[in-house]
Parts: C-alpha cells; structure tokens; sequence
C-alpha cells in the first residue's frame, strides 16, 4: 500500500467534503477516512503490462453496468511487477468509496490517461473490483 500524499490525485482527493484527514500525535502519521461510513481510505498503485493495460483502459472506458458484465466474464487484468501502465487509486476498507486514475509510461515519466474519477456505494463496489 502507498501513502495517499504520494498518489498524483491526493489533492483531488482530500478536496472532497466526504473525505476527511486527520493527523495523529504530533503530525507524524495521517488516516484518511471516508466519512459516511468511518471507514479508512487507502492507496493502491497497481501496475500493468503493454497488453494488460490497454485492456484495462478499455475496461474503465465502458458504463458501470457492462464493466461489470466484462469483469464477470473475463476477470480484472493481471498485474505486472513492472509495466508501462500504472493504476493509482483510492479505496476505502468497506469498498463504499474509490477514486481512480489510470497513467502510461512515456518519456521517462507517467503520464495521466484520464482525471480522477470518483465513486460511491455499489459504484465503488464494482469498480473495486479491479484492484482485487
């Protein structure tokens, strides 16, 4: 797990009125809590293959509804220990909140593919499905 300030969406993140951080004795460690449930909020990166990604793009292009249709019938794209695709997210322990943010590697550097895109309730739930 990645600490939620290292993720290029931290900023997105926090500016949210449902996600609240709060910091612990002398400012030292951080929870990130997703309010309406109480529930901490952690960070994913994930990492993904040439082929895998760009499935992986293709699935986060689709509705909610065929996504999960996809993800039912294919399963969620394997994860590489390194590729040229990243997947940076958000996910509360209850799965009631995610936020997600695919990237490409290029030119030495990851590069964003979309914004920030948020979800809750059954969303989350089956958006979560791709981190596992």
């Amino acid at each position: 797990m990645s600490n939620i300030k290292t993720l290029e969406m931290a900023g997105a993140v926090s500016s949210k009125n449902y996600i609240s951080i709060k910091k612990s004795f002398l400012g030292l460690s951080e929870k990130v809590i997703y309010e309406p449930t109480s529930s901490r909020v952690r960070a994913v990166r994930q990492e993904y293959s040439a082929d895998e990604g760009k499935q992986l793009e293709q699935l986060m292009s689709l509705p909610l509804s065929r996504l999960e249709a996809e993800l039912n019938a294919k399963g969620k794209p394997a994860t590489s220990a390194v590729g040229s695709y990243q997947l940076q997210a958000c996910l509360s322990d209850d799965r009631q909140f995610c936020a997600v943010q695919l990237f490409r590697f290029y030119d030495f550097m990851y590069h964003p593919l979309s914004d920030p895109r948020f979800f809750e309730g059954k969303e989350a739930e089956t958006v979560s499905k791709l981190l596992g």
